[in-house]
């Protein structure tokens, strides 16, 4: 009897091994797959793999790269053993907030909060255990510390910007498995005519674009190994490693920039709008982020271009463009199932951006047409057209889904409670006396120092509730302090710890340390000050 592999992640190994980066050492090329956009293998490929008599085990080790791991995001970015030491430490820290003295003017329930509020920060910082496990240990805690029944508890983990995110997974998943990912960079390296640093521009803009409308780390995991595929084709091999730096990084870069525009491009973006809709009585949805959104990766896209090649500079680099040509006239034009991709995806960015809208003109029962439910369809359409299936969609991230949910659980436990209204009211006097302009600085600072050295999710579900509640307090509009906020938490560009894209980046072994330190400087220090001008400029003119 022989048995039918449906998937190649099937195969996949569980674990990463992160090789260290030798000079003008590049990574095995990706094994072929059929239309899931890694590369193809070349073929100096035979001459390294094991020989026939070694066992088949050992033979799949050796062919498949470290990359494919990249099949599953989030096997890179979790870790995998429980760690009891740690989860004892946050357990202490957690039972020492409860022992100190009762604050004035804080309730019971509101200091039990406060110490939910250190489990949260601790657990999802520290993860003694995978980070979707101690996400959902956050409504347990906030059950076992007495402040709510388990059904208000797990409540957020249904609301609707949860959803939202997860059809954006299933999204990326049906592009992915049809290759339109790999097809538009194909496009992009032969509309550059083989000129890198066009090449580099290209790719930017399409990862931005794409990671506007599915999550980063999704697009970013796509398109990582179609940067190996490009790397293996720069002729000197003596650069080749910094080309293929360049393209991982500009990846990482601009997905997390891209991710800024919309609702669903990130995790924080997610929680931060969730909370904002629940404490702004006009709503706050899909098109008053993009206001904000849009026109910073309009600026920081062609920026970071610009600083990327400032920080690592490199000789000028021809890539032949002729195997890509006959690539694509081999694979022809779009397939039905790719049209169909593109057409879903494009009414669906239209009833994002215009849904309420439609549902006025034409009378429509209301939130018909809101993001979550545009998100649903769209996925069960594909879905019933048969591009996608279940087996599709169960390997999607699902760890993000749980940390958005833990943050949202927060958020309300610190609001219920009047926790965040107890720690707004002893910093609302200090920012009151304070002009915008440095209470922005302030929080971009802030934002942007511990984004590097935690995951940005994690740093946005522990904020953004706080930041609503100070400026409720204070007299702020909350979208002044939160927004810009959560865009220089995307700015997470300096090590492995800052997001899952860094960690995807950095299991390729393919970057230096140093290399991604430097360049997340330079690159990510003028994006923040870009950030701080924009919505300093937007408050002298009353646009926020």
């Amino acid at each position: 009897m022989t048995l039918k592999r449906t998937r190649l992640k099937s195969e996949l190994p569980q674990t990463a091994r992160r090789r260290a980066p030798g000079k003008g050492h590049l990574p095995p090329p990706p094994a072929k797959v059929d239309q899931d956009g890694a590369a193809a293998g070349t073929k100096g490929e035979s001459s390294r793999v094991a020989p026939l008599t070694t066992t088949s085990k050992r033979r799949l080790q050796r062919r498949i790269p470290q990359l494919a791991v990249l099949q599953e995001p989030i096997q890179a970015s979790v870790r995998k053993v429980f760690d009891l030491r740690r989860f004892l430490f946050v357990i202490a820290m957690t039972v020492g907030v409860l022992l100190l003295p009762q604050p004035e003017g804080l309730a019971p329930e509101g200091q039990r909060a406060l110490a939910l509020f250190i489990f949260t920060g601790l657990i999802l910082a520290l993860e003694p255990a995978p980070l979707p496990i101690a996400a959902l240990m956050v409504p347990v805690a906030q059950i076992a510390l007495g402040i709510d029944e388990a059904t208000i508890a797990f409540a957020p983990f249904g609301s609707p910007v949860l959803f939202l995110i997860l059809g954006s997974l299933f999204l990326a998943e049906a592009l992915r498995k049809h290759g339109l990912t790999r097809r538009l960079a194909l496009y992009a390296i032969l509309h550059s005519k083989g000129d890198f640093r066009l090449l580099v521009l290209g790719l930017m803009l399409i990862t931005g674009f794409l990671s506007m409308w599915v999550l980063n780390t999704a697009t970013t995991a796509v398109l990582i190994p179609v940067a190996i595929t490009i790397a293996q084709r720069v002729q000197r091999q003596e650069v080749a490693q910094r080309a293929l730096t360049i393209l991982i990084l500009c990846i990482v870069y601009s997905a997390s920039i891209g991710g800024i525009a919309t609702i669903m491009g990130s995790g924080e973006n997610a929680i931060a709008s969730g909370l904002l809709a629940q404490s702004m009585s006009q709503g706050f949805g899909f098109g008053d982020w993009m206001i904000y959104g849009l026109p910073i990766i309009l600026i920081l896209l062609p920026l970071s271009w610009f600083l990327l090649f400032l920080a690592l500079p490199v000789p000028p680099i021809v890539i032949d463009t002729e195997p890509v040509s006959k690539e694509l006239e081999r694979t022809g034009g779009l397939t039905g199932a790719e049209r169909e991709i593109l057409l879903v995806l494009g009414v669906s960015v239209t009833l994002w951006v215009a849904g309420s809208s439609i549902e006025q003109w034409l009378n429509l029962p209301e939130s018909l047409l809101s993001s979550a439910v545009v998100a649903i369809g769209a996925v069960a359409f594909l879905s019933v057209e048969e591009i996608v299936d279940w087996n599709d969609l169960k390997g999607v991230n699902w760890g993000v889904f749980f940390v958005i949910g833990a943050g949202l659980t927060l958020g309300e436990a610190l609001n219920s409670t009047g926790a965040s209204l107890w720690f707004a009211n002893l910093l609302a006097p200090l920012l009151q006396s304070l002009p915008y302009i440095l209470i922005l600085l302030a929080l971009i600072v802030i934002g942007f120092i511990f984004t590097q050295f935690m995951n940005n999710v994690t740093l946005g579900a522990i904020l953004a509730p706080i930041l609503i509640t100070l400026g409720e307090a204070s007299g702020i509009p909350p979208v002044r302090l939160l927004i810009p906020t959560i865009f220089a938490i995307a700015l997470a560009y300096m090590l492995p710890s800052a997001s899952a894209r860094m960690t995807l980046a950095a299991v390729t072994g393919a970057i230096d340390p140093k290399d991604m330190v430097r360049a997340g400087l330079i690159v990510g220090i003028p994006s923040a000050l870009v950030i701080l001008c924009f919505f300093y400029l937007a408050s002298l003119f009353g646009l926020i």
